[in-house]
């Protein structure tokens, strides 16, 4: 065969066509390679804007690039059961994020992956990052799935094990990761608080007087470890009267109970000095426990576990209103409230999801951009003082102060007043909270919002504009107390003067003010799982935003803001709403019915044996009649309940039919006309031939 007959043969012609399809494919994903497109309902691979500008900043002159190494086990891996197709799953989104993330670095992120096999230098590499692998086998062999960062010059930091479970917030344990790698200076946090937020392991005096004291320190908050990734956080006593910007870039004041007039002077002069701020105040924190006194075991009632900084509220032109909490039908979370009980609206248990977002956000704050699942548990109430005269919200005043409203109510929320004491039939007490009835029948809808948190901001006024004359410090606790005694609060004899801020050197400040402190604890923003603890709310993000923001960054909270992958059945929710609303007033008559006739029933039966006439036919009828009003009142609110199960079931009966009838029944009829109508064509094609 010569040359021109191999030039001419159909062969050829194939192979040079697929040469020429092969080079363009090459060509044309060479130059799209940078191109994404995100076809996710949540832009689960698409990169946050605030990653985008922490990837910018990698190009400033000095910046040298960065490499990450993923290790996922999947030679290992193979012998494990069926839960690791999670992990597989997985590990194919982080590596599609991570391809993101090199792409968009430009050169200055490379990425690699690696699988550890067992007995091999990978899983030795693996082990020596601190990796946590976990053991597969009787062998030995580990299981590896981490991210290790490290830089050109030695630094390095990991992830030491990716759970499938925590996929909302990987973009930004990654983003948070490399700032700190690139920029490893730390800004410093003090946190002042009535409550060990901060542990007292790392200051060596108190763990010894603890220590002599029978106790031994606790753990810091998981809010406040989550600030310990990023930033230096310690404790300042809040017995301290000086608070220096050379120690401190920022304060935290969470549940200030009983500050003495040292610790007002103290934050009354950082403040009038520019200081930036973060406070949480409460009317009932959770943490806050009474002392326990076996000699007096009703003293706790008497407790009041509130914490006010109100010298300082009344300069800024606010007030936390003693003894009112925030409550909101509409925003109320339905839960059990006893092991035996049935789900209850609590509301005074206060959740703002998607639905409510716009009516009760700041939403155009950067603090809470993208978060909408935030809870509040017995929140206070925070109000402006001054009238017409006082400060404007969102305005400033002659003085330049501006009061911003951050997170409200709805216009239908309101207060109920709650005090320590007794149970009173007429009042609410701190013991009716395990009540939701009866604090639902003290509630009246409001017409206007009850704000939760402002944002303050401006030259503030001090609370000592001529000094003052504040007691000195007081002396520790003598050591070897036994434990669990507890002493009164010592005051010094002496005092010590403190001269007003000169004029020249204060400064614009800005201090965020929320009426929560459960808000952020444990307890509310959090929950333990065999997994470790997790966010079950996005309530420690607005922490750490404000965090940011005070520090005028905002990269970590662009990242942080990204949704969560959130499927809500809002349609049954609206119906559960709506048949409450409905049922509220005849559900507060009942219970107060039944209240009555209880009442009753103890002044009945209350001589006893002393009382002959009790045994009389008609007073036994009396008590009979009683006895029936009450189980009849109690039947027509199981009624009200049972209608309300009635609604969804029957809701969720036609979604079911609309999901396992009428779409296979829609395909169905649309192949059996398919299958006629080819039929018809054959038939008439047959006609037409013959």
């Amino acid at each position: 065969m010569n040359f021109q007959k191999i030039l001419n043969s159909r062969v050829t012609t194939l192979v040079l066509v697929a040469l020429v399809a092969v080079f363009g494919i090459h060509v044309l994903t060479r130059s799209t390679e940078s191109l994404r497109a995100d076809f996710t309902a949540d832009n689960l691979y698409s990169l946050t804007d605030g990653t985008e500008a922490i990837l910018a900043k990698l190009h400033q002159e000095g910046v040298k690039p960065l490499e990450l190494k993923l290790y996922f086990s999947q030679t290992a891996g193979k012998s494990l059961p069926k839960f690791i197709k999670d992990f597989i799953t997985y590990e194919k989104y982080i590596r599609a994020l991570l391809n993101e993330y090199e792409v968009a670095s430009k050169g200055k992120i490379k990425v690699s992956f690696i699988d550890p096999v067992p007995d091999t230098d990978d899983a030795q590499d693996a082990a020596d990052y601190g990796l946590d692998g976990k053991p597969i086998n009787q062998h030995g062999d580990l299981f590896f799935f981490g991210l290790v960062f490290q830089t050109q010059t030695g630094s390095r930091d990991v992830i030491d094990f990716l759970w499938p479970n925590k996929q909302e917030t990987i973009e930004y344990e990654i983003s948070k990761r490399i700032q700190s790698m690139i920029w490893p200076q730390r800004q410093r946090i003090g946190v002042m608080s009535s409550l060990e937020v901060v542990s007292d392991a790392s200051n060596p005096y108190m763990a010894q007087v603890l220590r002599a004291q029978g106790k031994s320190p606790g753990e810091s908050w998981i809010a406040m470890k989550l600030l310990e990734e990023t930033y230096q956080v310690s404790k300042i006593e809040a017995d301290t009267d000086s608070i220096s910007p050379e120690d401190y870039d920022l304060v935290i004041v969470v549940h200030p109970k009983d500050f003495n007039e040292r610790a007002i002077w103290a934050l009354d002069e950082w403040v009038s000095r520019g200081g930036s701020t973060l406070i949480f105040l409460d009317p009932y924190s959770l943490d806050d426990q009474p002392p326990q006194n076996p000699q007096q075991p009703w003293a706790s009632y008497q407790y009041k576990p509130s914490s006010n900084l109100a010298p300082l509220l009344a300069k800024w032109g606010l007030e936390r209103v003693e003894d009112q909490i925030a409550a909101d039908f509409d925003l109320a979370i339905k839960r059990a409230v006893s092991r035996s009980g049935g789900a209850e609206r609590v509301i005074v248990d206060l959740q703002i999801d998607d639905q409510v977002r716009d009516q009760t956000l700041n939403s155009g704050h950067p603090v809470f951009q993208g978060l909408s699942n935030l809870r509040f548990f017995l929140a206070g109430s925070l109000e402006k003082t001054g009238g017409d005269d006082g400060v404007a919200e969102g305005a400033d005043d002659a003085g330049g102060v501006t009061l911003t409203p951050l997170i409200t109510t709805t216009a239908k929320g309101n207060t109920v007043e709650v005090k320590a004491g007794f149970p009173d039939s007429g009042s609410l007490v701190f013991l009716d909270l395990n009540s939701p009835g009866k604090i639902a029948d003290q509630f009246t809808p409001g017409t206007e919002p009850v704000t939760l948190a402002y944002l303050v901001q401006g030259k503030l006024d001090p609370v000592y504009p001529d000094g003052a004359d504040i007691p000195g410090p007081t002396p520790p606790p003598p050591p070897g107390l036994p434990p669990g005694v507890q002493l009164p609060p010592q005051q010094s004899s002496e005092t010590m003067r403190k001269e007003a801020v000169p004029d020249e050197e204060r400064s614009e400040a800005t201090v965020m003010v929320f009426a929560d402190v459960d808000f952020i604890s444990d307890q509310v923003a959090f929950q333990n799982t065999p997994f470790g603890a997790i966010a079950t709310n996005d309530n420690h993000k607005v922490l750490l935003n404000a965090v940011d923001f005070l520090f005028g960054s905002e990269e970590l909270m662009k990242v942080r803001s990204k949704p969560s992958i959130q499927r809500p059945f809002k349609l049954f929710d609206e119906i559960e709403a709506r048949s409450d609303r409905e049922q509220l007033e005849r559900e507060k008559e009942l219970r107060a019915e039944i209240a009555t006739f209880e009442e009753q029933l103890r002044e009945k039966q209350s001589g006893g044996a002393s009382n002959a006439a009790l045994f009389q036919k008609q007073v036994q009828d009396e008590v009979s009649q009683l006895n029936d009003r009450i189980r009849a009142s109690n039947r027509e609110l199981a009624d009200i309940r049972k209608d309300k199960r009635a609604a969804l079931e029957y809701e969720e009966a036609k979604v079911r039919f609309a999901t396992l009838g009428v779409t296979p029944l829609l395909v169905l009829g649309l192949g059996l006309f398919l299958f006629f109508r080819r039929r018809m064509r054959d038939a008439s094609a047959r006609r037409s031939v013959s």
